[in-house]
């Protein structure tokens, strides 16, 4: 009797493939995962020091809300340096959406091996841009106001700015650089470079689309987690549309709104 190949096959092993097979099969599809669940977790630190404060009675302001800013000293430097880490973690929870496509992007053209160390790169040097512009924010807010915190008028004052800022030339050319790759270099120097230096491209397009929106949060009082969802949902829409430029609209108009209502809800248009 002769036992062909099909009756010593095993037989399928039934049920689902292993978790650890799985999970590597969905990230090789969609490697921006671990930064996705980064960014959730930014946004989970930043809900619980909200319910912190909150439980504790701090009616805080202005960045002084943000983790790692109570008791800051009123000198630029120590502002800075101090409010820093809060600013990098607000950066993470509201940039971080519109990023992705970034460090999709960096994984999916790198070599297998080396795209967790290439997507790493890519949000490294896109966070250091922005950490930047946030220290020198953080300092120049310390000059202005001292110890005293950002009142409604700042708040308006920066909105306007924000919604005037959405309708020049330039923020539509930066906008358009928010949405252009680049080819990266498959191995060795020229693959670091190139990631780093696309996350570099990429924060400078970022900030100079959105660094007089990100500003309102060095005006904005208490209830910062609101005004994060609101300006990260904007980002974000304005990142993805198909259509950008009628979400830019969008953005203007809601910004000019908002500075009207800042001054109306204080009192400051009688």
């Amino acid at each position: 009797m002769t036992v062909t190949g099909a009756a010593l096959a095993a037989p399928p092993r039934p049920g689902a493939p292993p978790l650890r097979a799985s999970i590597r099969r969905l990230l090789l599809r969609r490697p921006e995962l671990p930064a996705a669940a980064a960014v959730a977790a930014a946004w989970l630190a930043l809900l619980a020091a909200a319910a912190r404060d909150e439980l504790a009675g701090h009616q805080a302001a202005g960045m002084a809300a943000m983790p790692g800013m109570a008791g800051v000293h009123p000198a630029a430097v120590v502002a800075a340096v101090t409010g820093l880490p809060g600013w990098v973690l607000m950066t993470v929870a509201m940039m971080g959406p519109a990023a992705l496509v970034g460090v999709r992007h960096t994984g999916l053209n790198s070599l297998r091996w080396r795209r967790g160390r290439a997507m790493a790169g890519f949000a490294a040097a896109y966070l250091a841009v922005w950490a930047a512009f946030g220290a020198l924010a953080l300092a120049a807010a310390a000059l202005f106001t001292g110890a005293a915190v950002p009142g409604p008028a700042a708040l308006a004052a920066v909105l306007a700015a924000a919604a005037a800022w959405q309708l020049t030339p330039a923020k539509r050319r930066c906008l358009r650089a928010c949405h252009r790759s680049v080819p990266l270099p498959p191995r060795g120097w020229r693959a670091e470079w190139g990631s780093l230096r696309f996350g570099l491209r990429n924060g400078a397009a970022c900030l100079g689309s959105c660094w007089c929106l990100m500003l309102v949060m060095v005006a904005a009082p208490a209830g910062q987690v609101l005004w994060m969802a609101g300006l990260a949902g904007a980002v974000t829409a304005e990142r993805l549309a198909l259509r950008p430029r009628a979400v830019t609209r969008f953005i203007t108009v809601a910004c000019a709104f908002a500075a009207v209502a800042v001054l109306s809800l204080a009192g400051l248009l009688r």
